[in-house]
């Protein structure tokens, strides 16, 4: 059962930052989840809100900014450490060498972003990473089936907040390989009906120890964590 990083060591590192990501592969995780919105002037950037407040010092909407003006406000503020906004260019350059794999999250589901799966698509395309060690999840299932139709080889799953009637016939619909649920919104036997059917499921966010062991019983494939050492040792 592999371990996701979600948003990076965000457990112990602010959030979606550089830092967060350095962690991950510091303590060993076999993948980093994060999450992708595009500029004001095209540019991807790493951060989950499609606002600043939460997680920053700035204000409004990401893609009201351009680059350079989103660099001057500081993501490590909560943690008091001064962290800038990473981009998708910077995590590619990080991880190029490595083997641990990238689960890129487009953050579509409010904002549209028009454009913004080609212009993730162009820059993995120049990152020199296998396609292999990328997979695209988003709760908008027209970009993931967009996703594929442009790139069938690069894995994509959709993210379920909700349980979902039909799921292997509406991932076929889709055109999507894998499911991300929520662990608290999929049954068991949801579960090992699609392990029947040779289905990746990777739940999130795992946070309890009963969460934990529930997955391995199951056997899902991957989990997402806050605390990667974490759960390696309770494993």
């Amino acid at each position: 059962m592999k371990r996701f990083a979600h948003r990076g060591v965000m457990a112990l590192q602010p959030e979606n930052t550089m830092s967060a990501f350095r962690l991950a592969l510091d303590t060993g995780a076999d993948g980093i989840e994060t999450d992708v919105h595009l500029t004001k002037d095209g540019e991807l950037v790493l951060i989950h809100d499609e606002t600043l407040e939460r997680t920053t010092n700035g204000s409004g909407l990401v893609s009201s900014y351009t680059l350079d003006e989103l660099r001057r406000f500081n993501a490590g503020v909560r943690s008091s450490q001064q962290e800038v906004i990473p981009t998708l260019q910077e995590l590619l350059e990080l991880v190029r060498d490595e083997s641990i794999r990238l689960n890129l999250e487009v953050k579509t589901d409010v904002l549209r972003y028009a454009g913004i799966e080609s212009r993730i698509l162009d820059i993995i395309e120049t990152s020199g990473i296998a396609p292999s060690r990328i997979l695209f999840s988003s709760f908008n299932h027209e970009t993931i089936h967009r996703l594929k139709k442009m790139r069938p080889d690069i894995e994509a799953a959709i993210l379920l907040a909700q349980p979902l009637y039909d799921i292997l016939g509406y991932l076929e619909s889709v055109g999507a390989d894998s499911v991300h649920p929520h662990i608290e919104r999929i049954t068991d036997e949801e579960v090992r009906w699609l392990k029947q059917h040779d289905i990746a499921v990777r739940p999130y966010t795992i946070k309890t120890k009963a969460q934990l062991e529930r997955c391995r019983v199951l056997q899902v494939d991957a989990i997402f964590v806050n605390d990667v050492e974490w759960a390696s040792k309770t494993l």
